[in-house]
């Protein structure tokens, strides 16, 4: 036997010796295919892992948010019962209490561990909302409030806005970029434990059970009532214009079609020398719209309010608004909003608003906004008998220290109008509009006035 025929020999293959090599091949195709198993099962965790941390993140920002809006809310109502003397007026917000605070704990029971379900500021949110059916029930079972009840509604009234201060502390954390909520709570972070344990000492013995002025969106119909004579055309337009902003230099000016909805308008963009200015203008009566200079900041504040009020009763005069009468006034970036009303038979008609603004350094007339007159303004019926403002004032809460009463036409929830007495009062450091029927001597609405961060506010 040649060599050759002996090496040949020994290459073939043992049958023992296949079936190790297919073992090796199959155990190295598993690991292959486990490892790659293992790889994209953990992908998928962490994948699923972040679907769901991002879930949460949205479940407590949108919680803590709402946390914030429905303690306001409950603030504002818990105010309003404190001066409401009416049996309709302080169901409605007593109502409004059990509302929000029933949502207020369900955002918080959602900020917090489930360990925390007793502690104190969720305990007191419910027992808010538990205080207030019980009032409500007693008001229905024809019961009055006692003079226990008004004390508990008064240390409710504390306690909520000391909540809102604690949850203004946490909001600055909040807005900065990165904050996480599922980070702060797993890692026990206190920011929300604090909120917490500051409430640790409230004790409340329960029973055992704008930046607008008032009624500055009342545009009560459709119909643009206040839109009278001849439908101008595009030169009789621009005359009006000029009219309207006869101090102003005018360089450049293009005019285009605007509304055709409820009643036509001319659109006017112009380049003055007070920079670009939008003025829109009803084809019926060449009656202004809105007036809108783009650049209308102020520097230094030099205008008081009163002087403010002011030069906007004057413009209006100018332009043909005749009998308005300033009815409120608040201040941003030293920019006065002054809402004019017209004045008829010795009362303020809230419906027929027109909104001014005046730059609080220059005095200049820097817009105006006339829609709420536009649908409201008309004749009217001569008013009829009414009982003296000093009977009306008995109709408010005794606590309410009164230091204004005048007649005004108010907008009603069914699209009308009623005849009120709106009365100015304080209660401590809180500011009220108490509006009181001028022939019933009913109590039908309640404004508080806030000092907040745009100017002067209504709740």
């Amino acid at each position: 036997m040649s060599d050759r025929t002996i090496q040949k020999r020994n290459r073939t293959l043992k049958p023992r010796d296949i079936v190790a090599i297919a073992v090796i091949v199959l155990l190295t195709a598993a690991a292959v295919l486990f490892a790659s198993l293992f790889v994209w099962s953990r992908s998928k965790a962490q994948a699923e892992n972040a679907r769901y941390r991002t879930t949460m993140e949205n479940v407590y920002r949108k919680s803590y948010y709402s946390l914030v809006y429905n303690t306001d809310a409950l603030e504002t109502a818990v105010s309003k019962l404190a001066v409401a003397r009416s049996k309709s007026l302080r169901q409605e917000y007593l109502s409004d209490m059990t509302a929000y605070a029933t949502a207020a704990a369900e955002n918080l029971a959602n900020l917090t561990e489930e360990s925390a379900d007793n502690s104190d500021i969720l305990k007191f949110i419910n027992q808010t909302g538990d205080f207030a059916k019980y009032l409500d029930d007693k008001l229905n079972k024809g019961g009055d409030l006692t003079e226990k009840d008004r004390e508990t509604i008064g240390e409710i009234g504390a306690v909520v806005r000391a909540v809102k201060t604690e949850l203004q502390k946490v909001s600055g954390e909040v807005e900065k970029d990165g904050f996480s909520f599922l980070r702060t709570i797993e890692s026990g972070d206190p920011k929300f434990s604090e909120t917490v344990r500051s409430f640790e000492n409230e004790k409340i013995d329960y029973p055992s059970m704008i930046y607008d002025g008032p009624f500055s969106d009342s545009m009560t119909e459709r119909t643009a009532k206040g839109l009278l004579g001849k439908e101008v055309n595009e030169e009789e337009a621009l005359r009006r214009v000029s009219d309207l902003l006869d101090d102003v230099k005018i360089s450049e000016i293009s005019v285009k079609d605007g509304n055709k909805n409820v009643f036509e308008t001319f659109d006017f963009e112009l380049e003055t020398s007070r920079g670009k200015c939008y003025v829109t203008l009803a084809k019926k009566g060449a009656f202004p719209v809105s007036i809108s200079f783009a650049e209308a900041s102020a520097g230094a504040l030099s205008l008081t309010a009163k002087e403010a009020e002011r030069a906007a009763e004057t413009y209006a005069e100018k332009i043909g608004l005749s009998s308005m009468k300033a009815v409120w006034a608040s201040l941003y970036d030293n920019v006065y909003y002054v809402n004019l009303a017209y004045f008829e038979n010795g009362a303020i008609i809230y419906p027929d608003l027109v909104k001014i603004k005046v730059n609080g350094e220059t005095g200049e007339i820097c817009g105006m906004e006339s829609l709420n007159y536009i649908f409201n303004h008309t004749e009217r019926p001569v008013f009829g008998s009414v009982m003296p403002p000093s009977e009306a004032t008995l109709s408010v809460n005794e606590d309410l220290s009164v230091e204004s009463v005048r007649l005004a036409v108010v907008p009603t929830k069914g699209g009308g109008e009623t005849l009120v007495y709106e009365i100015y009062g304080t209660k401590g450091e809180e500011k009220y509009f108490v509006y009181v029927g001028a022939e019933s001597g009913d109590e039908l609405k309640i404004m508080r006035v806030l000092d907040g961060e745009r100017g002067l506010l209504l709740q």
